[in-house]
C-alpha cells in the first residue's frame, strides 16, 4: 500500500473510531430496559346494546397492554397507567440500545473492510452478516 493511499484509509480509521466512541458512550448512558411493546387500545364491552357496538368514537378505554414474546408465544398483560409511565422508558431505552447496537456493527463491518484486504476476508460467518455481500470462494471443489 502507498502513502497516498493509507491517508484515506487512516482518516476513515480515525471517523470510524470516533463514530464507535460516541456509540459507546450512548450505551453507558441508557438505564433500565424491558422487552415488549405497549398498545393502546378502544374495546367493545359485552353487552349487545351498547353503544360502543354502532360508534367506534365511543368505544371504552383507552386500555394499555403490553405484549411481548416468550418461548416463541406471544404474552400479553392488561398495565395501569402507573405501570404503562414506569415500563415506557424502559422499552424506549431498549430500543435505542437494538438501535445503537445495529450502528455499531455497521461501523465495524466499515472498518474491517478497510483493514483487511479483499483477498483476506475468509468466507463464513462474516458473510451471514446481515447487509454484507456473501464472499466467493476461490477454492471450491466442481459439482458442489
Amino acid at each position: 500500500m502507498d502513502q497516498l493511499s493509507r491517508k484515506p484509509a487512516a482518516r476513515r480509521l480515525l471517523q470510524f473510531r470516533e463514530n464507535h466512541r460516541h456509540l459507546a458512550e450512548t450505551l453507558a448512558g441508557v438505564g433500565f430496559i424491558w422487552p415488549g411493546s405497549l398498545q393502546r387500545r378502544l374495546l367493545t364491552c359485552g353487552k349487545p346494546q351498547c353503544v360502543c357496538h354502532r360508534d367506534p368514537e365511543r368505544r371504552h378505554g383507552p386500555y394499555w397492554y403490553w405484549t411481548s414474546k416468550r418461548e416463541g408465544k406471544t404474552i400479553s398483560c392488561k398495565l395501569s397507567q402507573e405501570e404503562v409511565d414506569i415500563i415506557r422508558p424502559w422499552i424506549d431505552n431498549r430500543r435505542q440500545i437494538e438501535l445503537t447496537l445495529r450502528q455499531m456493527l455497521q461501523i465495524s463491518r466499515r472498518m474491517l473492510t478497510v483493514l483487511l484486504p479483499p483477498a483476506s476476508q475468509p468466507p463464513g460467518s462474516w458473510a451471514e452478516i446481515p447487509g454484507r455481500r456473501p464472499w466467493k470462494r476461490v477454492h471450491e471443489e466442481k459439482g458442489r
